[in-house]
């Protein structure tokens, strides 16, 4: 079945513009009159790890990035692609996730370090520190709802040594971090675990992938603002158009992004590939994959962590994704694209802000 509200022509229609614009490294989407588009690729310098993204209502892109010398940093492009410098969010953390409201207010997670939690800068770059979320252990991604509550998902709680469960946290407009709900399914696996991770809120339900064990969970979000019942959604499966060479890695979700017919969108880190799974049905279609013999077209993903979807003229069909750049520290025999900012058309628009 086709994911609800994307044709049959239009993803044929993206997937022959997706590899025409990786091969010509030309400009992307239906720009406006006065401008070029967004390019479909922006590398950025070895060593860098670019994490979060996202997406203001004029189509301004967000990137969080750790560079090699342990400083965090915030880079605006401008809907043509031109970079500017938000804000530096000091050194020795890591920057994960970012949310930006319709105002313009940027949100910001601070995953480790003496100074984790989540940030709120103005537009002028000037942070600080939302009460309670100091008491965040792994902040991750972000959401918001429909009357403006921003949920975070927490990888793990406890330390390292004596990790507890992951969960999401909530903050009202306004107010303090809180716990939500913490529970076995958003908890990860392994000695260094990483549950909860990439988040999305669609008509009174949240989804969030759960790293370790390759999931989107879903979680209600009842009329009085708490947390129901969280189950798995979706079992995420093989994704045959990838590399052979990544078929013995485990399948491993990271962001999540929700278009407006409720069909959800995941990257895979360890199979370079974006997928999406059907809201009617559940069944997943590869999006985007590197180095796809077909169907699915080929995309420069290296390690492809947060996706976000476009806002600006002709961008709103298309997801903008950041890569970790990572595959070279787990096969260094081959050459990989490297940290980058990846455009790729998804076939529908995302839910607005």
């Amino acid at each position: 079945m086709n994911p609800r509200g994307v044709p049959k022509f239009a993803r044929l229609g993206a997937a022959l513009a997706s590899v025409a614009l990786l091969a010509m490294a030309g400009l992307a989407g239906a720009p406006a009159a006065d401008r070029p588009g967004f390019p479909a690729v922006i590398q950025m310098p070895p060593g860098d790890t670019p994490s979060g993204v996202a997406v203001d209502k004029p189509g301004n892109v967000y990137v969080s990035v750790r560079e090699p010398d342990t400083r965090n940093v915030i880079w605006k492009y401008t809907p043509d692609g031109k970079l500017s410098f938000v804000a530096n969010m000091g050194y020795g953390a890591v920057v994960y996730g970012l949310a930006v409201t319709p105002n313009g207010e940027l949100y910001v997670a601070m995953a480790t370090g003496p100074e984790s939690g989540v940030y709120r800068l103005d537009r002028k770059g000037n942070a600080e520190l939302i009460p309670g979320s100091d008491d965040m252990v792994y902040p991750n991604g972000f959401a918001f709802d429909d009357r403006g509550n921003l949920y975070v998902t927490e990888s793990y709680s406890g330390s390292p040594g004596d990790y507890g469960q992951g969960g999401v946290w909530r903050i009202p407009p306004g107010g303090e971090a809180e716990v939500w709900v913490r529970h076995p399914l958003l908890t990860g696996a392994g000695a260094s675990p990483v549950g909860a991770n990439g988040i999305g809120y669609y008509h009174g339900d949240l989804f969030v992938t759960n790293t370790n064990k390759g999931t989107i969970v879903r979680i209600p979000v009842a009329k009085d603002g708490g947390a129901g019942e969280p189950e798995v959604w979706k079992q995420l499966g093989p994704v045959p158009e990838a590399l052979p060479v990544l078929s013995k890695f485990p399948i491993m979700p990271d962001g999540l992004a929700l278009d407006v017919h409720g069909n959800v969108y995941v990257t895979i880190l360890t199979r370079n590939a974006i997928v999406r799974v059907n809201a009617d049905d559940r069944a997943q279609e590869t999006v985007a994959v590197l180095g796809s013999s077909g169907p699915a077209p080929s995309a420069q993903f290296d390690f492809p962590a947060s996706l976000a979807f476009g806002t600006g003229a002709g961008e709103q069909q298309n997801l903008f994704v950041t890569n970790l750049g990572w595959m070279k520290n787990y096969i260094s025999s081959m050459t990989w694209p490297g940290p980058a900012l990846v455009k790729v058309p998804a076939g529908a628009p995302g839910r607005p802000l």
